[in-house]
């Protein structure tokens, strides 16, 4: 099995790679992340894979990070989401903002990823807040998002997004606020203060 490739970019198409490796081209789908965020036509590449095979079907899905790889390992163990889903996700979310929104309990943001409904975006919350924890504890962009603060930083997303303030806004303020509190616990009429401070300019 596949599980990596360094080589250079040949071909580029709307959401796919092609890598000559050795004088071999190997077709790797890469969804909406393809030449801005892995790398240019004529130029190398190094794409983690997940190769995909079925009687009918092999197709090689690449990551440029791996921490990308192990989440989509996660999401397609869910019933209902297939490789194409699991990969539309990582392509409109990073993994800090997935986590975020699964930890949050954010289903709009969720439901913003193309092919997610309502009910999947609830079982994703559901299934994924375990399945996810070790990338909470292991990541510093989401080391705000689990433990006893869990329920504080939910309150604050749904009072910024009660107040009409874009998910991007909210994302953006959280992010700016768990960076600034360095892993103090504040109270949620703290927090409110403060981001209702930053977020217009988040």
């Amino acid at each position: 099995m596949i599980g990596h490739l360094s080589g250079k970019i040949i071909h580029q198409d709307e959401q796919s790679l092609l890598i000559d490796v050795g004088g071999v081209g190997y077709d790797v789908f890469v969804g909406n992340t393809s030449e801005a965020k892995i790398g240019e036509v004529g130029k190398a590449a190094s794409v983690w894979v997940y190769t995909y095979v079925r009687e009918d079907q092999l197709t090689l899905f690449g990551f440029k990070e791996q921490i990308q790889k192990k989440i989509f390992l996660v999401l397609t163990g869910i019933n209902g989401i297939g490789p194409k889903l699991a990969m539309a996700v990582l392509s409109q979310l990073s993994p800090g903002e997935l986590v975020d929104a699964v930890t949050l309990g954010n289903t709009k943001v969720l439901r913003g990823v193309s092919g997610v409904g309502p009910k999947m975006a609830d079982r994703m919350v559901l299934e994924l807040k375990d399945k996810l924890s070790g990338f909470v504890k292991s990541h510093e962009w989401a080391a705000a998002a689990g433990g006893d603060d869990l329920v504080v930083w939910r309150e604050l997303t749904e009072a910024l997004a009660g107040l009409g303030f874009s998910d991007t806004q909210v994302r953006n303020v959280i992010k700016l606020l768990r960076k600034e509190l360095d892993g103090r616990k504040p109270d949620i009429n703290e927090l409110l203060k403060l981001a209702l401070q930053k977020i217009r300019n988040c």
